[in-house]
């Protein structure tokens, strides 16, 4: 099985596909601005590229002389690849957190200078888990929450995992408003899917590459 990640969005303002296209290209990688454009494609309702964030990160060195702690700057490069659907004013960015919405809005309005407005878009985790649990062997394997009382002295995150999914259907609704996502199983057209859901319409997933499309299509649908 191989991994993937699909973070949702919505985007309002976007002009039409060929112009996207248009902009992505001639944008190409500047040496003067933080994002970059790798490679882009369309079709007459989408338009895909692969956008790239350059940035620098400290990163900590021992001098085995002084025995000192030093820092030093080294490039990062971060590539997002990403679908736009203008009908739809929706955006679909296929790595990085959910960070990277708000990153790819900001080169949206800011490098493309398009009079776009992004918004995250939000997941109901309880009726996304009913609608899911519709396929053929699903299993809620686990729930995690921000800050859940162990007892009166510790509060903090805590991830259970159950053998019963209505056991963890019960858990989410005691604990709803503290849910940060939720994994559960079942079975693809072609083999077994583990995704992890959350309410900020951030899918992780993983399955048969022959699946993908399934079950992207499934996560489409559980957006409001």
């Amino acid at each position: 099985m191989a991994s993937y990640k699909l973070n949702l969005a919505r985007v309002r303002g976007l002009p039409p596909t060929d112009d996207i296209l248009k902009a992505l290209n001639e944008f190409g990688v500047p040496d003067d601005d933080e994002f970059g454009v790798l490679k882009a494609s369309g079709t007459s309702t989408a338009t895909m590229g692969v956008i790239i964030r350059r940035s620098r990160q400290a990163v900590q060195q021992l001098d085995n002389e002084t025995h000192e702690l030093t820092s030093a700057g080294v490039d990062k490069v971060t590539a997002f690849p990403v679908t736009f659907w203008p009908e739809k004013e929706l955006m679909e960015i296929y790595a990085g957190s959910a960070t990277s919405i708000e990153q790819i809005g900001l080169f949206l309005s800011g490098s493309l200078a398009f009079s776009t407005v992004t918004e995250g878009l939000e997941v109901d985790v309880p009726s996304a888990i009913e609608t899911l649990s519709e396929q053929k062997k699903f299993q809620l394997v686990s729930v995690r929450v921000s800050d859940f009382a162990h007892n009166s002295f510790m509060i903090g995150p805590y991830v259970p995992k159950f053998q019963d999914s209505q056991h963890g259907m019960d858990f989410i609704e005691k604990y709803l408003a503290g849910v940060t996502s939720a994994t559960m199983k079942f079975a693809g057209p072609t083999g077994r899917v583990n995704v992890t859901i959350t309410p900020n319409a951030c899918f992780r997933y993983s399955c048969h590459e022959d699946d993908q499309a399934h079950v992207q299509s499934l996560l489409r649908g559980l957006t409001n």
